[in-house]
């Protein structure tokens, strides 16, 4: 009878030093996963920056070469319409 009893006690301690394996394991994956997805963000943040500098420069060197072709302001939109058309 004590066989059993301190076999099962022991079994359950394997069991319980299992479950804490698998959840450092888990929680280890888990983290690195995190830290690679943060660090593509980042990788993307640089790349959306350097595209909108590139894209910046890019306009105000056509801009500065031609003028003329520069794009007219936007005309302010009217909100609200007039009387004689409203009717």
């Amino acid at each position: 009878m004590k066989q059993s009893v301190s076999g099962s006690v022991a079994n359950g301690e394997k069991r319980e030093g299992e479950m804490s394996d698998h959840i450092w394991e888990t929680f280890d994956g888990l983290f690195k996963t995190v830290h690679r997805q943060g660090r593509r963000v980042e990788e993307l943040e640089a790349r959306i920056t350097d595209l909108e500098r590139r894209l910046a420069e890019r306009a105000t060197v056509v801009g500065a070469a031609n003028p003329a072709q520069q794009p007219k302001q936007a005309q302010p939109t009217v909100s609200e319409m007039p009387v004689e058309r409203a009717a």
